[in-house]
């Protein structure tokens, strides 16, 4: 198996890191360009694998209807939703599968939601994932309603071809929605790009309109920034410029600027991008629920081990059809650590043994992190060779769904 050992004599440091561009912003773009007509510029799309499939897929429709066209959306999550409601107002017949982890992660609450809005789709195997067959045709306008807890992702696909439905849409959010800062950053760029869009709360409502050819430059990713924070906080005296980054973002997990104020790591904007450094401030009991920001809940839980924070967490749920179940990943490769998180309720974990120790007390030299096929868990586990001198990751180049450059920027370190 492919591994890498990351060393780390010393942990005191000064790097300029180059972010990726959002790939949650990239893929959304993706798709308003391709339903303009693939005439909107978009500057600085990210490199990470899912947007770049995504936008190899979307070059690569076929004109010929007549055939029925196979997609492979291999792993990537937000690929198979984003199609899957992007497809279901296209011209011709397709294929929609992927890797073995995405037929076992639903689709059944999506799916549903554009069959009551006329879509033509269906499994070909296992009710309620992957692989579908779905028949393009002109779907209906109403309002519906649509179970928003599992997934913002399932929401996001709707909306972005909703201006395109004969009289917009209404879409109506049953219990609390999971992320919701995503959704907000979907309307945000469907206004950007001229479509009328108004949320009230659980209400959405969508005008018919067309997406207007603009230029438009994608941001620094956050999602990616969290992991660079959490080395600075894992440091003894750590400065990181996190170059093009702003804290004025459009991105629900820029709140990551503010939760690490609580465990040690100042932000400050600077013309070039986001300045962070060590502050030694560190809030030893934190309860905290990442239902909006699921993201950047490995990178903080990681953190608060490390740290001898006491953390209670909650909103962990979807965290589990995930590349990985990133819950059961984090007891395991905690574990390993010396660290012991686990559900004590239901949507409730804590950190039950963590407790400030010094730092020189940790050597993980020879342990190995297995990263389950999943970027995040690779890169937030990472900064642990900071702490602990030297680790083992292995399956190191996951990161390139997300983060193709990680491991040469860690280097900097």
């Amino acid at each position: 198996m492919e591994q890498i050992k990351l060393q780390m004599p010393a942990n005191n440091f000064f790097a300029e890191i180059n972010l990726p561009t959002s790939k949650s912003i990239s893929n959304r773009l993706l798709i308003i360009r391709a339903l303009s007509g693939f005439q909107t510029d978009l500057q600085d799309i990210s490199e990470a694998n899912d947007s770049i499939l995504l936008r190899n897929i979307l070059s690569d429709l076929p004109n010929n209807i007549n055939e029925t066209k196979e997609i492979d959306a291999k792993d990537a999550g937000t690929v198979v939703r984003f199609l899957t409601a992007f497809l279901s107002i296209q011209k011709g017949n397709y294929i929609l599968k992927g890797s073995t982890r995405m037929h076992q992660r639903p689709i059944r609450i999506l799916v549903n939601a554009l069959q009551k809005l006329g879509a033509k789709i269906e499994y070909l195997e296992e009710d309620g994932f992957l692989p579908l067959l779905i028949k393009g045709t002109e779907l209906k306008s109403k309002k519906i309603q649509i179970d928003a807890h599992i997934s913002s992702q399932y929401i996001t696909a709707l909306l972005l071809i909703s201006p395109y439905l004969p009289d917009g849409l209404d879409i109506e959010l049953n219990q609390t929605p999971s992320s919701l800062p995503y959704i907000d950053m979907t309307l945000n760029l469907m206004q950007s790009f001229g479509i009328i869009v108004t949320r009230n709360g659980q209400n959405i409502n969508v005008r018919k309109g067309a997406y207007q050819i603009k230029e438009h430059r994608i941001e620094a990713d956050w999602s990616a920034a969290a992991f660079w924070y959490q080395c600075v906080a894992f440091s003894e005296k750590g400065s990181l410029l996190l170059k093009d980054l702003s804290l004025n973002s459009i991105q629900g997990d820029a709140i990551a600027a503010t939760i690490f104020t609580e465990l040690g790591v100042q932000s400050t904007q600077t013309d070039q991008g986001v300045l962070i450094e060590k502050s030694n401030r560190i809030n030893y009991n934190i309860n905290l629920n990442f239902k909006d920001y699921p993201d950047i809940a490995l990178s903080i839980i990681n953190t608060c081990a490390a740290l001898g924070v006491i953390g209670k967490f909650s909103g962990l749920n979807s965290l589990k059809i995930k590349e990985s179940n990133r819950v059961a990943a984090l007891e395991s490769e905690l574990g390993k650590l010396g660290f012991d998180f686990r559900e004590v309720d239901e949507n409730e974990w804590v950190l039950i043994n963590s407790c400030k120790v010094e730092k020189k007390q940790y050597d993980f030299s020879n342990t190995s992190i297995a990263t389950y096929n999943d970027h995040r868990i690779a890169m937030s586990f990472a900064p642990f060779a900071i702490l602990g001198k030297e680790l083992i990751i292995q399956n190191p180049n996951v990161v390139d769904k997300s983060y193709p450059h990680f491991w040469k920027e860690f280097k900097k370190l």
